[in-house]
Formats: C-alpha cells, structure tokens, sequence
C-alpha cells in the first residue's frame, strides 16, 4: 500500500491547470498523477502498458503524453515520467510524517519519565507510616471520607423534636412527619436515598411540612356597616331587631345617631 493514501487536491488549481485540455489529454494527465503519488516515485514510461492503464490507443497515449511533456505538464528524467506538483506534495508529506513521528518519540519518554516519578514516589504497603499509624486514628479518617461520600439513613437515627418545633410544629405533627420522613427515605433506590448530612435534611423535611399546613381564610375587614349592626344587636337584641311578631313592623333608629367610634373602625 503506498505511503500517501490520500493527497491535497485543490480544485481551483486543478482546473486552471487543466482549462484548454481535450478530454483525452485531462483523463492520462489525471492517471499519470495519481499513479505517482500512489507509487510515490516517477512511473517508468512504458507506453504500452500506461496506455492500458488510461484506457487509451497507444497513438492517443503517445499524442496525448507529448502534448503534456510540451505543457511542461510532466516531466522526462531518469526514472521515468515526473511531475512538479507531486514532488512538492510528496515532500511536504515527509516533513509533516517525521515531525509527528519525533512528536509522538517526544511523547512517549515522557510517559515515561512520569511513570518512573509516579512508581519512585509511590508508597509500599507494608511502609513504616502505614504500619505505625494508630487504628483510631484510620477509623476517624474512614468515617470522614464515608461523611463526605455520603450514606443512607441510619437505623440509629433519631429526628430532632426540638428542630420541628422550632419549624412550628406541633408534637403530634412532628411524629407524624418523623413516620413519613423515614418511610420516604428508606424507600428511596440508588443515589437518590443518599445524602451528607441526615440532620439538616430533617430541618428543611420539617419546613417544607410547616409550609404545606393548610392557611386559614383571611379575615375580611370590618365596615361600618358591620361596627352599627354590631351596636344596634348589642343595644336592642336580636328580638328588637327583627321583631317577635309579623304583624309588627320594625323601623331600626337612625344609623347616623349611632356612629362608632373612630377606633371601633
């Protein structure tokens, strides 16, 4: 397989290259071409056998082959039929093969090299350090790294009453929330079941439940009206008001008599 699969071709200059060309002369100039970068060395001229190659007579080949040698297209030398153009291209393939071979040599001593740091300063199991270090002291370091991965809900954990009620909750609802608190976790698959810090999710549980108590309606505001209605049931009576007969009719006093007070408003 030749060492150049594949080549820069520009269009631009193709065609220019090629503008006045029959179409005889265009389809050899194209197979000489490619044959060169796929030998990626001159082709030797052996007419016959090139002819076959392009598809053509051996008349049209060599008519055709003296029409691009005379365009200064291709090339007579001593290994055969050249061109400028694959030359350049063939040497611009080189350069950019070696340097990314001295780039990649570059990269593997470096790999190299780390490793070798990585494996000097590498510590051995059986180091006097780890031998000599006090088993609380790895117990203390295990429970760190377990409180900074995270775990699930302890059996052993306790909700904080103290912590609802600051929320504002009541005893009775602050069970009741530790019930649903530990049966919603402890249902939980995977990660989602997985928290830091057990504790601080008890408070926002306690919070979020706080905020989800039903309100009570607003009150609406009192008017005048309701301030007289309030006076006259207090200076008459319900019977007084609205009378203890049908046949009696019942005219209430004049409410402009009974203005309340600017702070009964």
């Amino acid at each position: 397989m030749s060492d150049m699969p594949w080549v820069r071709f520009f269009a631009s200059d193709w065609l220019a290259g090629t503008r006045g060309m029959s179409a005889a002369e265009t389809g050899i100039y194209i197979t000489l071409v490619a044959s060169m970068y796929e030998r990626g060395a001159p082709v030797p001229e052996d007419h016959l056998r090139l002819a076959r190659l392009c598809g053509a007579s051996s008349a049209a080949f060599k008519a055709a082959l003296e029409s691009l040698i005379s365009d200064g297209k291709i090339r007579r030398i001593d290994g055969g039929l050249w061109n400028g153009r694959v030359a350049r291209e063939c040497a611009i393939r080189s350069e950019k093969s070696l340097a990314g071979k001295q780039a990649a040599r570059a990269r593997w001593r470096k790999a190299e090299q780390d490793q070798g740091a990585a494996d000097a300063d590498a510590v051995p199991p059986h180091s006097v350090g780890t031998a000599s270090q006090k088993p609380e002291t790895r117990s203390r370091e295990t429970e760190a790294s377990c409180k900074r991965r995270g775990s699930r809900l302890p059996r052993s954990f306790s909700p904080d009453f103290d912590d609802a009620a600051k929320a504002g909750l009541s005893p009775d609802e602050a069970a009741r929330e530790a019930e649903k608190f530990r049966d919603y976790w402890n249902s939980q698959a995977g990660q989602r079941g997985v928290k830091l810090d057990w504790p601080a999710t008890w408070r926002n549980w306690c919070r979020n439940a706080a905020e989800r108590r039903p309100r009570p309606p607003p009150q609406r505001k009192r008017t005048f009206v309701d301030v007289a209605m309030d006076r006259l049931g207090a200076s008459h009576g319900p019977e007084s008001l609205f009378g203890t007969h049908r046949n009696v009719e019942f005219f209430p006093p004049d409410i402009g008599q009974c203005r309340p007070d600017d702070a009964d408003l």
